[in-house]
């Protein structure tokens, strides 16, 4: 193959064919499931004994078993053509930026393609591909990165393991029609490359989202729910009528999303908030969201002119609600901090890779276990902070303020007085007994200093050497509501948390007021 023959290809014909095969195995399955039904329904649960029973049940066994073989074999010529019209696509339209990487990637996907192909069409000849056993492997390798035809479609991708900056310096290498291809052909792909513009991951995480719930029998209960309340959150918009990007989108794990207010690529300031204890998916459609929003609009109110992008970072698993009472040991470990603190740095640097000109200021804003994200992703070199906020936080994994690579004088710490989650341990009695109780709290006690919190020294403590701005006290009698209010309203508008927030994300600095010991 030449590269006069790849641009005079029409891969545009295959997914008609594959789409037929997708018909056929549709029918089939049909079959297999009203077979099921009406035959081995009424063998199995007949009350039928003896040996003509075994051997009829058997038979019936058999034949469902080669319904089913046979419905994934199709799925397997489906897959095989939609793959190599992708591939096909995505190197035809590489072809002006590198005609020989473009080529080479066809030719590879071509062979790959006929190869399986090939095998699945000796595999109906001779029978095995009524075998069970041999379909599900052979649709387990769909989706195996060391298969031909998907290393292929992957030589047109950054190598694994590549920086942001190297998928931006790749992604604008790309013709537009191969970056359209690519997006359309593998959304889950596009939209999770940290380096990428902003509105070109919206647009691939914004498809794989309706593809995703298009298939309901793919992802179910939570993360069903969660991927229903983004979906709600991206149809509402935003309420300033500007820009509402999906910014990643993930199934992995109890569920990823970013969603941001503003365009990260042109706003002068630029907000990350990281939620903590208890955040699902669907809270980053809900609750969450609207912190980010409320958090753009502080900023906006005080940045004289300047324009801001706030978004809601959940890019890692945060521990459940009931680690804040210590029933499991979930809560007094910072694993699940230290994945999402490299990942956190790696959107970061995304967002830096992808912009035009000069950097825009980011403020990384972390509330209850999201402080710690902050913090242990803020200890890195090259970090793409340049304000940290910390709020209702259980220590931010470092001792001092000028552990944090973007220098003590630009950390700043919120603690509500009834906040149980930012409250000292007191001897057995840790964060005034509200959490704990009996041995688990007499070993946390004995476990940290008096000016020290789970992960850490207490952000809120002097020796830290942050700058501490006033907070509501919040309600004793309701002590986690005291936890949730760092980001709210009051009536005449932005609470003093929320207000200092938007004054670090704006590059104004927090308010510092004379605040009681902690």
């Amino acid at each position: 193959m030449d590269a006069a023959a790849l641009a005079a290809a029409r891969p545009a014909e295959l997914p008609a064919a594959a789409a037929a095969y997708g018909a056929l195995a549709a029918a089939l399955e049909g079959h297999h499931q009203a077979w099921a039904r009406q035959t081995a329904g009424r063998v199995h649960g007949s009350g039928w004994q003896g040996r003509a029973a075994e051997l009829a049940g058997a038979a019936v066994d058999r034949a469902t078993g080669r319904l089913q073989a046979a419905w994934v074999e199709l799925t397997l010529v489906q897959e095989t053509l939609r793959q190599a019209a992708e591939a096909f696509a995505v190197a035809q339209a590489a072809l002006p930026g590198d005609p020989a990487g473009a080529v080479a990637a066809a030719e590879r996907a071509d062979a790959a393609a006929a190869q399986r192909l090939t095998a699945l069409a000796a595999a109906a000849r001779d029978g095995r591909a009524l075998t069970p056993a041999a379909a599900v492997a052979g649709l387990g390798r769909l989706s195996d990165p060391r298969e031909p035809l998907n290393a292929a479609l992957r030589a047109l991708l950054p190598p694994p393991g590549a920086g942001p900056g190297e998928v931006a310096a790749w992604w604008r290498g790309l013709a537009p029609g191969a970056r359209a291809a690519l997006t359309e052909g593998r959304p889950d792909l596009v939209g999770a490359l940290d380096g990428l513009p902003a509105r070109d991951r919206d647009r691939a995480n914004r498809l794989q989202l309706s593809r995703l719930l298009e298939h309901p029998d793919v992802l179910s209960g939570p993360l069903r729910e969660g991927l229903r309340a983004v979906a709600a959150r991206l149809a509402e918009g935003d309420p300033a009528g500007g820009d509402l990007l999906l910014l990643a989108l993930g199934a992995q794990g109890q569920g990823r999303a970013v969603l941001g207010y503003g365009d990260p690529d042109t706003a002068d300031d630029v907000a990350v908030y990281v939620p903590g204890f208890g955040t699902e998916l669907a809270a980053a459609g809900r609750g969450d969201a609207e912190r980010a929003e409320r958090i753009r609009t502080a900023a906006a109110r005080c940045g004289g002119g300047r324009t801001t992008a706030a978004m809601v970072w959940l890019g890692y698993d945060a521990p459940p609600n009931e680690g804040l009472s210590l029933r499991s040991a979930e809560v007094a470990g910072d694993a699940r901090a230290k994945a999402g603190a490299a990942d956190l740095n790696r959107f970061l640097g995304g967002l830096r890779a992808a912009r035009p000109g000069e950097p825009a200021h980011v403020t990384a804003v972390g509330h209850s276990y999201g402080s710690l994200v902050v913090g242990l992703a803020a200890r890195q070199d090259g970090t793409g902070m340049d304000d940290v906020v910390l709020v209702g936080s259980p220590g931010a994994g470092v001792d001092r303020a000028d552990g944090l690579k973007v220098g003590a004088g630009h950390v700043y710490v919120g603690v509500a007085e009834h906040d149980p989650v930012g409250r000292l341990p007191a001897g057995s009695g840790v964060a005034g007994g509200m959490l704990l109780g009996g041995p688990a709290a007499a070993a946390l006690g004995q476990a940290v200093g008096p000016d020290e919190l789970w992960f850490g020294r207490d952000p809120a403590d002097a020796g830290f050497g942050a700058h501490r701005f006033e907070v509501a006290p919040g309600d004793p009698e309701h002590p986690f509501a005291s936890h949730s209010a760092y980001f709210d309203a009051a009536p005449d508008g932005p609470s003093a948390s929320l207000e200092n927030i938007g004054r670090v994300v704006a590059g104004r600095g927090a308010e510092t007021t004379a605040v009681p010991p902690r």
